[in-house]
């Protein structure tokens, strides 16, 4: 990287966007002036399948253009559908959030081949966590709405994580699971286990054991969607309702979970092992025996820290 590439950077850094769409704008088109080939911008889409392009400048790969789908592959993309797309040579970075999300990729892509060099990856990287940031930055002014509104409903909500109490999401629960019991909607319920202190999950340590469980509510709200519910159901346990899901789809929800918290979870200190229950709610009389078998299938598996990876989504 330059004086030139430095300085370009370095005025990117100085810019301050209205909205991700102007900071998108003017980071792919930034990087468009640095690196060679299509510089492109792709948004993981809701249903966590294909990331989708919002953003494309630059002369390289004619089929990289915004409405594109690129499927995933771990935290990059996926070779084959470049390939298909005309691109030889390329480099990608992930979009990633605090809580261990990705949102998104951005990537430079050329129809010829060794096009990229290690000093092409450096403004890459840097343009990626300033969208990271950025896009960040929406969620957690949705956060604060939405924090507002629990205020003024006043639900009771658990101290340690923010997340609504057992008592309060039974509630949520019991409304999701009326509209499953109505076909209105299907649904499925995930209760999460979570053991801290260390690999064997024993949970001795009582502190290690609530920043563990703290951890995973946090990924866990970050997994879910907006329609979907969340709570603390017990000292050790959180749930969500997914909302609009499949039975056959929730493995690729627990799996993205799971790859989430490995990726925030990376010391002793914040390691954490989890055993997730899974329960259709139209299978059930009650949600509260919904959430009962949730938490027994719990007690009953493994519990798992597998290895980063992607996932295809629900």
């Amino acid at each position: 990287m330059d004086a030139h590439d430095a300085n370009a950077l370095l005025q990117l850094g100085r810019q301050r966007p209205r909205s991700f769409s102007d900071a998108a704008g003017l980071i792919v088109g930034t990087l468009d002036g640095v690196l060679p080939g299509t510089v492109a911008l792709a948004r993981l889409e809701p249903d966590e399948n294909v990331h989708r392009v919002i953003e494309a400048r630059g002369q390289g790969v004619d089929g990289l253009a915004p409405g594109t789908a690129l499927r995933p592959a771990g935290e990059g993309l996926d070779a084959e559908a470049l390939r298909s797309l005309g691109a030889l040579d390329w480099i990608s970075a992930p979009l990633e959030m605090s809580n261990g999300q990705i949102a998104g990729v951005l990537c430079a892509a050329d129809s010829s081949r060794d096009v990229y060099r290690p000093t092409h990856e450096a403004p890459l990287t840097i343009a990626a966590r300033l969208l990271s940031y950025e896009w960040e930055g929406i969620g957690l002014r949705s956060e604060l709405r939405r924090l507002r509104a629990r205020v003024n409903a006043g639900p009771e909500f658990d101290a340690e994580t923010g997340l609504p109490s057992r008592a309060s999401f039974l509630d949520l629960l019991g409304h999701e699971w009326r509209l499953a019991q109505r076909g209105t909607v299907q649904a499925v319920l995930v209760a999460c286990r979570v053991h801290g202190g260390g690999e064997n999950g024993n949970g001795a340590d009582g502190a290690k054991q609530t920043l563990a469980v703290k951890i995973a509510a946090e990924v866990l709200e970050g997994s879910i969607r907006e329609t979907d519910r969340v709570g603390r159901v017990a000292p050790e346990t959180i749930g969500a309702v997914l909302v609009g899901c499949r039975p056959q789809d929730t493995p690729s929800f627990v799996a993205r979970f799971l790859s989430a918290l490995e990726r925030v979870s990376g010391d002793d200190r914040t390691k954490a092992s989890v055993s997730c229950g899974v329960q259709p709610l139209h299978e059930t009389s009650s949600p509260e025996e919904a959430l009962g078998l949730a938490e027994a299938a719990t007690r009953e598996l493994r519990p798992e820290r597998p290895a980063a990876q992607g996932a295809e989504a629900r």
